[in-house]
């Protein structure tokens, strides 16, 4: 696999390596011809492409989350940049391992990011919160997978440990607004950052591209993350009920990345305040992806954005 990635190549230049199908449709022209929509992925995020050449049994053989070695020119088309793919065939069998390596991983030091997690956990001084936060993370193995996850699909933090990253600036940025508003319950807050993205969990497959799981789209974030949290609390008979209740509410209270209200708004200062770190660092997060991979080619703006619903100017002073 070419180590630039898929979405860094620039029209003109010629792509030969691996990729993993994230989408597949089967489409006509005006006149009849058919011909196959895809779009591809691998460490550097997504692409589209078409294929023009024995379309249907491709559509036979193809299949989404299946690797591929594709050759094709990048072109531009309507400010998009595809690939216009002239030769695909399937990996063989014993490349299974490489679709970890396909997956797009966070770009920041990823030891140090680690070091403050455990940092902003280990500061937690409650009992109850502090017990909690041991139970959760007693098995090393999950503490890992917890910290690989991503925490978006294509938006923000969209890549390996991405909810790593996102995790450790919404605790620093609470450190902020402690020194600012000190009748805050930071531990109560710091743990609800934490549990809230449990169901991160269950919400994300990763084979061969991040995508949604079936409880993800069918029960969404803040039931699986309320439902892993239960199960830790099972056997943790002196837990406070009201200590209880209010992490139950900086879950089901968070708003989503484009403004739309949870059902339940947030009702207490730390609830309001989690909401408001937690869409300043993804509405951040999102920025700088697409003012990297969305800017028009010898222009100062990117394509129309729909999440922001605006232009982005990207130069910088």
């Amino acid at each position: 696999m070419n180590g630039e990635g898929l979405k860094n190549y620039k029209p003109g230049e010629l792509f030969n390596g691996y990729c993993v199908i994230r989408k597949k449709e089967l489409k006509q022209k005006k006149n009849g011809e058919s011909y196959l929509k895809m779009e591809f992925g691998d460490s550097s995020g997504r692409l589209g492409g078409k294929i023009w050449s024995y379309v249907e049994q491709r559509d036979k053989d193809l299949k989404i989350g299946q690797i591929v070695k594709i050759r094709g020119k990048i072109q531009q088309y309507q400010q998009n940049k595809e690939i216009r793919v002239e030769s695909i065939q399937q990996a063989s069998e014993n490349i299974g391992p490489m679709k970890e390596k396909l997956l797009p991983v966070s770009q920041k030091d990823l030891e140090k990011l680690k070091e403050e997690f455990l940092r902003h956990k280990a500061g937690i001084k409650n009992r109850h919160l502090k017990n909690l936060l041991q139970q959760i993370f007693s098995d090393k193995s999950l503490l890992d997978r917890y910290l690989q996850m991503p925490s978006g699909k294509l938006w923000h933090h969209q890549y390996l440990y991405g909810m790593l990253e996102h995790l450790v600036c919404i605790m620093d940025l609470s450190e902020i607004m402690y020194q600012h508003y000190p009748a805050l319950n930071i531990d109560l807050l710091k743990t609800g950052m934490i549990v809230s993205l449990l169901g991160n969990l269950l919400e994300f497959d990763q084979e061969g591209f991040i995508n949604y799981s079936k409880e993800g789209r069918l029960l969404g974030h803040a039931l699986l993350s309320i439902r892993q949290l239960d199960s830790y609390m099972e056997d943790m008979e002196d837990f406070p009920e009201e200590l209880k209740v209010q992490l139950y509410h900086l879950i089901v209270s968070n708003e989503s990345l484009d403004g739309k209200t949870s059902q339940v708004p947030a009702m207490t200062r730390e609830a309001i305040i989690l909401t408001h770190l937690i869409r300043l660092d993804i509405q951040s997060n999102a920025v700088e992806r697409i003012l990297y991979h969305d800017k028009i080619e010898d222009s100062d703006w990117t394509k129309f954005n729909k999440l922001f619903n605006r232009f982005l100017y990207v130069r910088t002073i």
